[in-house]
């Protein structure tokens, strides 16, 4: 229910601050923060049946963990593109990542959002840079989320070998958390080891 409660916060926020003029806009912003918090139940499903060992045995690779805080500003990009029964947006992306992942972000985000209440989609890729519990380099993000009427999914990657300086090989799933209008993230990942 906090999760719940704080999106509203976030959206309520975030519709006033870009005050879009037309229910089709103000429902594809609604999407938006709907898919941030949608990570709340993503999270809940990954927490309770992941297994994560936090150390490389043997040379093999193995899943660690990485979690953390992160602030983000979303601004439009141009005018919505609207039109009967859908809303299409651009969103630029700029992140602030605190935590075990110490680094900053730039994107894309792509919305679509319907006259359906509840019912929208987003697509976005955003470039990280910075350091991984002491790793430095630089890796993307793919996102990709639906909402339909009311029921999220949520799926963040890492871009197969876009990992730079010390991640190079890296692959991974993000889950975006957010609870009491605060924004945090888990990371299940691996690196190759050492060589």
């Amino acid at each position: 229910m906090d999760g719940i409660r704080g999106t509203l916060a976030v959206e309520m926020k975030i519709s006033s601050r870009i005050r879009l003029q037309s229910r089709a806009g103000a429902a594809a912003l609604s999407a938006i923060c709907a898919f941030i918090a949608l990570g709340a139940v993503t999270y809940a499903h990954t927490r309770a049946y992941r297994l994560i060992k936090s150390a490389r045995q043997d040379g093999a690779i193995v899943t660690e963990h990485a979690s953390g805080t992160f602030d983000v500003k979303l601004a439009p990009s141009g005018d919505a593109d609207k039109a009967e029964g859908s809303t299409l947006g651009t969103y630029s992306l700029d992140k602030q990542y605190h935590g075990d992942l110490e680094a900053s972000a730039k994107g894309t985000m792509l919305t679509a959002g319907t006259d359906v209440k509840g019912s929208a989609g987003y697509v976005a890729i955003e470039r990280v840079t910075g350091a991984l519990k002491g790793h430095k380099g630089s890796f993307v993000l793919q996102h990709n989320g639906t909402l339909t009427r009311g029921t999220p999914q949520q799926n963040i990657i890492v871009v197969p070998d876009s990992g730079t300086g010390e991640l190079v090989g890296l692959t991974g799933k993000l889950t975006v958390i957010i609870e009491n209008g605060n924004h945090s993230y888990e990371f299940d990942y691996s690196l190759p080891p050492a060589r």
